[in-house]
């Protein structure tokens, strides 16, 4: 408990705001005691209300849980604010302001407010409203302690009744309480029977000396556990593992016994990696496990020569999808796996590698060309329509990945060269096999021979980890304990020297890298994130996807294997999107959108301008975090009227539930104003430029 009252008064020192109603005080009033609190170092949002009708309105919206009244307010008599103000909230703290705070001692006690203050006592004032935030901070600890006490004895004893292992509670040698698998383990018939039961009486009679013993040895305050000859209640004997373990029950210090069936132990653990590494539908490995097995064949000596992946992708898989229906879809997917495992026999792994693609690793004598041949004739001749029922006949794209001769290439590398001449084969030659050719920016009478040079620098920073990643703050300006930072993305070539990136990503786009550049991002932003976590930093990342990422089918399915991999969560990332690229890209970025939601990743949208469009894009998306564009900031100290509309703009936003950021602040005028305005964070040069490390710090 005071590990968690330590957290509590942190929380309010340090980031917790205020939320405070001052009723009978004018608005200067107000203001003057919201500096006063300021100025002691607590964060604090005041709500005022000077007459009755303005209190009854301000009630129907605001909690009221900590306020201050007026006792010499001629507009807003005190008993009348009072009786209000406990008709709507009985728990409400009160604080009563009065010149005369000796005369009211006896009223303030009988009607349990908080404590009396004079007005010009500011310091006292802010003294008692930080000691009754606490307070009510506390309080709220302790309902919500006290509502998770009776959801885990509720969980408690669900489990008991649900769990497989045999359980029991053991108080001084005698049975208190256990399980019907324990029960009927040992053959006792009632529950009932169970309590007062001798733990002895249900160990062999040969094995009970030495039980003593070991018992004595361990003592009853540590975990630990033994073998035992047990017997049932009708004289039979067995072998089994007894773990136990210091407990609590309602209240009473005991020990708790378990009995784990060992042989169901071995048949569940292996039903758990058969459903870890295979797809459900197909049962051919998923995406993880052949990442997995992709990695050990390239590590040690590599591949042998010839070897390669074959990736197969399902062109107008969402066509027929949406035509014929999900279930003749997944008869498609079904039927699709079945040919592929009957004319690759001799390869290394085949998985369903997304939605609508399979890879598969061949490592054998057998050329890699030949067998991807053989599973796309099989493809293009089969007759799917008496298959799988499917209205219209499926496309099929192949594209194949040989291992390079000479050097090491990465798991990832050579998966990302089967996509391009996968993607290649759909755009440039549907129905026909495309191999991946070193080196490969797309041709394009477009691209001179300084783009050619750029998009091979571009490989060679995909293949080589030659990308690097910074970091700029993101600070909240509304007390939020989390750090959060905006990654960005940089290139440096062999000779140290940085690239402009608006160069890169043009031609990056040109050149079909955008997706690419998009997964190696992700994939190590959370690789960091997970290692600051690790480290115990409660650091988020903001990552910005390209309009290439949104449309990539394979990016959901490629987070989530970035987030198993590191053992990060969704929450820890929240996923920018330009407002542009959102709508020129509007219904796969809804469907990426979802899928995110679903992995409790959060969404934002940025350079929102607030016009009609982008508030048409808030009511399609379920958008989180609003990014204001940078163009705000441009002189807004100065300009009154840029500083009404973005303070309407904001109001506007967090009234929808939406946190805002202001991006591109660049001096402190401007972070005044926009500390006045209430936008719930910051980023921008001013507070820290992009740096390579994780550098900023709360106070």
């Amino acid at each position: 408990m005071a590990a968690s009252l330590d957290s509590v008064f942190q929380r309010l020192d340090e980031t917790s705001p205020v939320e405070l109603l001052m009723l009978g005080c004018t608005p200067n009033q107000a203001n003057q005691f919201a500096i006063a609190l300021r100025n002691a170092g607590q964060a604090v949002h005041v709500e005022t209300a000077e007459t009755e009708p303005a209190l009854a309105q301000l009630l129907e919206t605001e909690p009221g849980d900590l306020v201050v009244v007026n006792g010499d307010s001629k507009q807003l008599p005190t008993q009348t604010a009072i009786d209000a103000l406990r008709d709507a909230n009985p728990a409400t703290s009160i604080i009563l302001l009065s010149r005369d705070p000796a005369g009211l001692i006896g009223f303030a006690a009988d009607l349990d407010l908080r404590d009396v203050v004079k007005p010009d006592d500011m310091e006292h004032l802010a003294f008692v409203v930080r000691r009754e935030h606490q307070n009510l901070l506390l309080r709220q600890e302790l309902a919500q302690m006290r509502h998770q006490l009776q959801e885990s004895e509720r969980r408690f004893d669900s489990l008991m009744g649900k769990s497989r292992d045999a359980i029991a509670y053991v108080h001084e040698g005698m049975h208190i309480d256990a399980n019907a698998v324990y029960c009927e383990m040992f053959g006792i018939p009632d529950m009932e029977d169970i309590e007062g039961l001798p733990l002895m009486d249900l160990v062999a009679q040969d094995a009970r000396q030495k039980f003593k013993k070991v018992l004595r040895k361990q003592g009853n305050n540590e975990s630990f556990s033994t073998e035992v000859e047990c017997q049932t209640t009708d004289g039979k004997t067995f072998d089994a593992v007894m773990e136990f373990s210091p407990a609590q029950l309602e209240g009473e210090p005991c020990t708790q016994i378990v009995i784990r069936d060992q042989s169901m132990q071995a048949e569940l653990q292996a039903r758990i990696d058969e459903l870890a590494n295979r797809d459900a539908q197909t049962h051919l490995f998923n995406r993880q496990a052949f990442m997995e097995r992709l990695e050990d064949a390239l590590s040690g000596n590599g591949l042998p020569a010839g070897a390669g992946l074959m990736q197969v992708s399902i062109n107008n898989f969402s066509e027929l999808s949406d035509k014929s229906g999900i279930e003749q879809a997944d008869r498609l997917l079904t039927k699709v796996a079945e040919i592929l495992t009957e004319h690759t026999p001799e390869v290394h792994t085949l998985a369903r590698f997304g939605d609508h693609d399979f890879i598969a690793l061949i490592d054998r004598q057998e050329a890699l060309t030949e067998t991807a041949e053989r599973c796309l004739s099989a493809l293009n001749t089969r007759d799917f329509f008496d298959d799988s029922g499917i209205l219209d006949a499926p496309t099929f794209s192949v594209g194949v990945a040989p291992c390079p001769d000479t050097g090491k290439i990465s798991a990832y590398e050579l998966v990302n060269r089967s996509c391009r001449a996968t993607k290649q084969a759909y755009e440039d030659a549907p129905g026909e096999l495309v191999i991946f050719t070193e080196p490969s920016p797309e041709p394009s009478s477009e691209l001179n021979d300084a783009d050619t040079s750029t998009v091979a620098l571009i490989d060679h920073a995909l293949e080589n980890d030659q990308f690097h990643l910074v970091y700029q703050a993101v600070v909240s300006l509304q007390g939020d304990t989390r750090e959060s930072y905006a990654v960005y993305l940089r290139l440096v070539d062999q000779d140290g020297q940085e690239h402009s990136l608006e160069n890169v990503w043009d031609h990056a786009q040109k050149s079909n890298r955008l997706a690419e550049i998009d997964r190696w991002v992700v994939r190590n932003a959370i690789r960091e994130l997970a290692r600051l976590r690790d480290h115990g930093k409660k650091i988020n990342f903001q990552l910005l996807l390209s309009p290439d990422g949104i449309a990539d089918e394979s990016m959901l399915l490629w987070v989530c294997d970035c987030l198993r991999e590191f053992k990060a969560k969704g929450a820890w990332l929240t996923f920018q999107f330009n407002e542009k690229d959102l709508r020129n890209n509007l219904q796969p970025a809804l469907k990426l959108i979802e899928g995110l939601k679903k992995i409790n990743c959060r969404i934002g949208i940025n350079h929102y301008e607030g016009n009609a469009s982008d508030e048409s894009l808030l009511q399609h998306l379920p958008v989180d975090i609003v990014r204001l564009t940078p163009q705000f900031m441009d002189g807004l100290a100065i300009n009154e009227q840029k500083q009404n509309q973005l303070n309407q703009l904001n109001a506007r936003l967090q009234s929808d539930g939406y946190r805002t950021v202001a991006t591109g602040v660049e001096d402190a005028n401007t972070l005044a104003m926009l500390w006045n305005i209430g936008v719930n964070c910051i980023q921008g040069n001013f507070l820290s430029e992009p740096s390579d490390t994780i550098t900023f710090e709360e106070d």
